[in-house]
């Protein structure tokens, strides 16, 4: 019986962080393992939640962000000096598979459902080729992943997913170059039937926009929540939405009643110029009609807490930007902040462009990719003194920070 370990690094500076009231476990890995064939012992090593330490296998599989993605590549380096081949997969090495190549025996780019169990035929046949790469897979047939080699019980939080893709493409976001821009959703059911297996009580719901791009995607949302309700399933839910989820009132209701107690935001911005160099169309439209307040209001009105996501560091962003942010954030009543400083993902369209106007401030990759938790600095501002000395600023995000808000930046 082949021995498969599954890690997940953390990031050295561990960015956003991830302690344990919002410790929920990840939905790649036990994917992967739902189309493993079943004569593989399958174990997790989770490094967010507990240390690393050697454990004994025949294949190893990681994943990682671009934060955490030296960590993969060392720990890869650990099992390929015993002689052990190593995969690697995730966001960062779709988006970088020659520089993954060298730290690993085998790259899986895209998602990896639909190509993983080639890679293990490869592995048992000795002819594990040096590049994967995954289709987009239809949600319609997805396996529930196995949540039974998550055996921690450290997390708080379980977690599902219900749909992929955005067709939003924002400028700064790796999410379209990933997952595509189609949004693909899966059946209800199948939903409802994964979640009454998800034994924590608190749930995040990990879609990058649980109400969809339409009005199919909005009736799919009510009967996802009336179900839960028809159901009698008591759960607490963590989603995240667009500033449109405040907008169909009755919705917020409903899934308010169905147990979603916190909605993520991506505002992003409070300076329009800001919007529209991101692409974020949805946000500048409700900003020229001064709808802001009043659709967190109604979000907040209906016993749901808002948290709100904000970037900076945009080209159009100066010092105003600062005090206008802060003034929207307490008008609007803002619960949860998180401010993050705009970070040229690879694979996005912001990165492609300050790759092209040669701003990318440090080259030395991949160790450059540590300062990538979107907390650092790491592109020539185009109001360079300036912007310097205002985002490098040590304790910046205390001049966010009001009794009725907590700053992750």
């Amino acid at each position: 019986m082949p021995r498969l370990l599954l890690i997940n690094p953390s990031s050295t500076h561990r960015a956003l962080g991830n302690v344990r009231a919002t410790a929920w476990p990840p939905l790649n890995l036990p994917y992967l393992a739902a189309v493993t064939p079943p004569h593989y012992r399958i174990e997790v090593l989770d490094e967010n939640i507990e240390p690393f330490q050697y454990r004994e296998a025949d294949i190893v599989g990681i994943t990682a962000y671009t934060a955490s993605v030296n960590r993969a590549y060392q720990l890869s380096e650990i099992y390929r000096k015993q002689g052990v081949p190593t995969v690697i997969g995730g966001i960062h090495a779709s988006m970088m598979p020659d520089e993954a190549r060298h730290f690993c025996d085998a790259v899986v780019s895209g998602e990896a459902e639909t190509i993983w169990p080639k890679v293990l035929e490869d592995f048992e046949a000795g002819r594990l080729q040096k590049q994967y790469t995954g289709s987009w897979a239809s949600l319609e047939t997805l396996p529930l992943p196995r949540r039974d080699i998550l055996r921690n019980p450290y997390y708080l939080w379980g977690s599902i997913q219900t749909s992929r893709g955005c067709p939003m493409d924002c400028t700064f976001c790796s999410v379209t170059a990933f997952n595509g821009r189609r949004f693909r959703r899966r059946p209800v059911d199948a939903v409802i039937e994964e979640l009454e297996q998800v034994p924590q009580k608190r749930v995040l719901i990990v879609d990058d926009n649980i109400i969809g791009y339409g009005t199919q995607d909005l009736e799919w949302t009510r009967a996802f929540f009336a179900r839960i309700l028809e159901k009698g399933i008591k759960k607490l839910f963590f989603a995240q939405s667009t500033i449109l989820f405040g907008e169909d009132r009755e919705l917020v209701r409903l899934a308010s009643r169905a147990g979603l107690k916190i909605v993520f935001i991506g505002m992003e911005s409070v300076n329009p110029n800001a919007l529209q160099s991101y692409h974020k169309t949805v946000n500048l439209e409700r900003l020229h009609k001064n709808r802001y307040n009043e659709l967190i209001a109604g979000i907040r009105q209906e016993g749901i807490a808002v948290l709100g996501a904000f970037v900076v560091g945009s080209d159009e962003d100066d010092r105003s930007t600062f005090q206008s942010t802060l003034e929207f954030i307490q008008s609007a009543h803002i619960d949860i902040l998180q401010i993050t400083k705009l970070t040229p993902l690879p694979g996005t369209k912001l990165w492609n462009r300050l790759q092209e106007e040669g701003r990318i401030l440090n080259h030395d990759f991949p160790k450059a990719w540590d300062d990538y938790r979107l907390t650092r600095l790491v592109f020539t501002p185009a109001r360079e003194s300036e912007h310097f000395q205002l985002y490098n600023r040590p304790g910046l995000e205390k001049k966010f920070r009001t009794p009725a808000i907590q700053s992750v930046a």
